[in-house]
């Protein structure tokens, strides 16, 4: 099964939840830390709404369909999301699969059952919902916050002090069709290249088997320590700038570090934070505004809530029942542990000899 239909797959079973977990995918467990520099993203191209994506007869999934589901997606990483075809084409197939059998679902009447009534409306209650709490939530994007930030700032600039960081350039010699002693030669190899002056980023780009490097070149800036991998994390601490350690040894394979830069923490200036302090409490505030909601609305004056009607959907629990069955699992387990017990002194005492 090809990645792509690994995505409508899984966005057929489950909407919501592919959504949020192609918006972060998980990232490779390899070997070096995640680069802090933001990725370059091209301008989007334009959209047209109606254009079909996928058409079969009367079911049609177009660009207004994929944009509809991308607001599911967090806004932040939208843009990102974007930048992967399969995960676009996954998306698209995923919505034209629901579609299809959405509308074979309402040939067969399906659409007519009373609880499949109640689940659609609560399911379009759930967008409107959405819709609504996000509507008062952007109403915080308009209030400025620059005095505000301003004095958070000079309360406690401490708080924003940033740990020692490290940037360095790193290659990775893995153990794909070599064994290991042929990635020890190959990155002996390298290192004594670079270190004989060889540019350690032209070596990283064309022997490197860091599968980040289409990203990066092999490059990782201002990452701190606590973000390397603790197998190599003391090494590359004693490297002062511009040395080069040499090969460290891994599941993966094996790598060699060089120290670009290292630079000691430090209180960054209000102008360097205030961009980070406004989204933080934006965000707060947002979160504020939407439990101050949710509380008004519990509270009102004009709600009824029908404790009889709710203990009518509580099956009531059989006390005594439960209480022998909890008993019968207890003494179950304590027959289990015995028996496993006996069963274990058991050649112990068949092989002792009888004096």
């Amino acid at each position: 099964m090809s990645y792509r239909h690994c995505i409508a797959t899984a966005l057929f079973l489950s909407l919501p939840t592919y959504a949020a977990y192609a918006a972060d995918p998980p990232k490779p467990s390899n070997a070096a830390p995640k680069a802090s520099s933001a990725e370059p993203k091209a301008e989007a191209p334009k959209i047209n709404e109606d254009a079909p994506i996928i058409e079969d007869g009367h079911v049609k999934v177009d660009e207004g369909d994929v944009l509809a589901f991308l607001m599911r997606v967090p806004e932040d990483k939208r843009a990102t999301f974007r930048t992967s075809y399969d995960r676009i084409a996954g998306v698209a197939d995923g919505l034209f699969l629901a579609r299809t059998l959405a509308n074979r679902s309402r040939a067969e009447g399906l659409d007519k059952d009373p609880i499949v009534q109640r689940r659609l409306k609560q399911a379009e209650d759930a967008v409107l919902a959405d819709v609504y709490a996000e509507k008062v939530r952007d109403k915080q994007k308009d209030v400025n916050l620059d005095a505000r930030a301003r004095e958070l700032y000079l309360a406690d600039p401490e708080q924003f002090r940033t740990p020692e960081t490290l940037s360095i350039e790193h290659i990775l010699v893995n153990l794909n069709g070599r064994t290991r002693e042929q990635a020890r030669e190959r990155a002996q190899d390298l290192y004594q290249r670079a270190k004989g002056g060889e540019d350690f980023m032209m070596l990283a780009g064309r022997y490197s088997d860091d599968p980040l490097k289409t990203r990066n070149g092999g490059r990782y800036d201002a990452a701190p320590i606590e973000s390397y991998d603790p197998r190599w994390r003391t090494a590359i601490n004693q490297l002062k700038k511009g040395e080069l350690s040499a090969p460290i040894e891994s599941d993966d394979g094996f790598h060699i570090f060089r120290l670009v830069e290292r630079k000691p923490p430090q209180v960054p200036k209000f102008e360097e934070v205030k961009e980070k302090i406004v989204a933080a409490e934006r965000e707060r505030l947002a979160k504020e505004r939407q439990e101050e909601l949710i509380r008004d609305i519990r509270a009102s004056s004009t709600v009824v809530t029908h404790r009889d009607s709710l203990e009518a959907l509580v099956i009531p629990i059989d006390e005594e029942k439960l209480r022998q069955a909890q008993e019968a699992a207890e003494k179950a387990i304590t027959q289990s542990k015995a028996a496993g017990a006996a069963s274990a002194a058991k050649p112990a005492a068949s092989g002792s000899k009888v004096q």
